[in-house]
């Protein structure tokens, strides 16, 4: 089996595996042609832990007080997810925005839910949402990195 369809045994994931495979070859190019002007959809861009090649995967990313909620749909072994947590930042378009974010944190589903505009936190419950990754914007006055 090619290294790209290797599935993983995650018990945090919600989805399949080979959905999530499914996305990331023919779903995400075509949502990446709104993603990132339409919110909540947006564009996290990040770098590969061990390529350090550059990705930009659309996500549903919902405003909060200081940053952003992110709905971590296929498990914390997602690699977008692993990739920005090593990096400890992001780079997030939204709203036409693109913006540098810092001091994640993989947070359960309950604390996550009340993050989240309350229409949609059935349809995260329903999905089997585990965990959220929120992530703070960085101020002007922050150090880059």
């Amino acid at each position: 089996t090619p290294a790209t369809m290797r599935i993983r045994n995650d018990r945090s994931a919600p989805f399949l595996r080979v959905l999530a495979w499914f996305n990331r070859k023919f779903a995400n190019p075509v949502v990446r042609l709104v993603a990132g002007r339409l919110p909540p959809l947006a564009i996290i861009r990040h770098r590969g832990r061990r390529t350090g090649r550059a990705f930009a995967t659309p996500v549903l990313a919902f405003g909060t007080a200081d940053g952003l909620v992110v709905g971590v749909l296929y498990g914390d072994v997602s690699d977008w997810v692993r990739n920005v947590r090593v990096a400890g930042g992001a780079q997030v378009k939204r709203g036409g925005v693109l913006r540098d974010y810092r001091h994640l944190r993989l947070v359960s589903r309950d604390e996550g839910l009340q993050l989240v505009p309350v229409l949609l936190r059935g349809p995260f419950r329903a999905l089997g949402v585990r965990y959220f990754l929120e992530l703070t914007a960085m101020s002007p006055h922050d150090p880059p990195g």
